[in-house]
């Protein structure tokens, strides 16, 4: 079998016998030149690679320019926009100061505002007590001039229930008591009316039956205005309301006392 020469062996052979072959052959020389300038690069090939690796090189570097260039805007821009986010974190730091600020300012103003309504409640409801009281006595006595009107004359009577027989500590009493013909008619009036009110004219008639020994022949309440649940329990007693001066003048003027 034949063996096959490697590329290596075979150069070695080339470098050893070439010089001994072409010296024996002459002819073979001139087929080597031939082959070498066949296959060898001309000076102008050479030019041309040399001219397109110049301009490879200048594009390389053209390029690197640019990128320098595009690296240098993009760190200008950046720089440009960290300079930003931090004018609009110090705008941020001022805006949340004044929130601080007007938080402060509002909690104050709240403070102020409570102790200002406290103020104007306790103002309104003593207004309110002062006024209930001033609008009850007015009341009371143009209920008076109404009964006078009509010919009932009105006794006040007021004893001090000491002994507790019918309130559960030591008080005074007052209640009006109409006296016509012997007929005596216990008369309340009020601006407003509770069931609490309603209640303590029942003590004060019986109070005053006991003290005085003698009967009430009827019971009359003259109110204004009557607060939740007075008018459907009144309804369960033995007394007349009477709502508004208007209605008692009515009343007195056409009933037979």
């Amino acid at each position: 079998m034949r063996k096959i020469l490697s590329e290596k062996e075979i150069i070695k052979i080339i470098e050893e016998k070439l010089p001994e072959i072409i010296e024996k052959y002459p002819s073979i020389r001139l087929k080597i030149e031939e082959i070498i300038e066949r296959k060898a690069v001309t000076k102008e090939e050479i030019k041309e690679i040399l001219l397109e690796l110049k301009a490879q090189r200048e594009r390389l570097v053209k390029i690197e320019e640019e990128l320098k260039a595009q690296r240098e805007e993009n760190n200008r821009r950046f720089e440009e926009i960290n300079r930003r986010f931090e004018e609009v974190d110090k705008r941020f730091e001022e805006i949340n100061k004044r929130f601080e600020e007007v938080d402060k300012r509002f909690e104050e103003l709240t403070l102020r505002m409570d102790s200002g309504f406290k103020i104007l409640r306790d103002t309104i409801s003593a207004i309110g007590s002062r006024w209930g009281i001033g609008a009850e006595d007015a009341f009371r006595k143009g209920f008076e001039e109404v009964l006078s009107e009509v010919g009932y004359k009105v006794i006040k009577w007021k004893k001090f229930d000491k002994e507790c027989k019918f309130f559960t500590f030591p008080r005074p009493t007052e209640i009006d008591i109409i006296i016509k013909d012997k007929k005596k008619i216990a008369i309340e009036v009020k601006s407003s009316l509770s069931l609490a009110d309603i209640e303590e004219f029942e003590k004060i008639v019986k109070f005053y039956e006991f003290e005085e020994n003698e009967k009430i022949d009827e019971k009359i309440i003259v109110a204004i205005f009557c607060r939740p649940g007075v008018e459907e329990h009144i309804r369960g007693l033995d007394i007349k309301l009477i709502k508004g001066i208007e209605e008692a003048r009515d009343y007195f003027t056409s009933s037979s006392l």
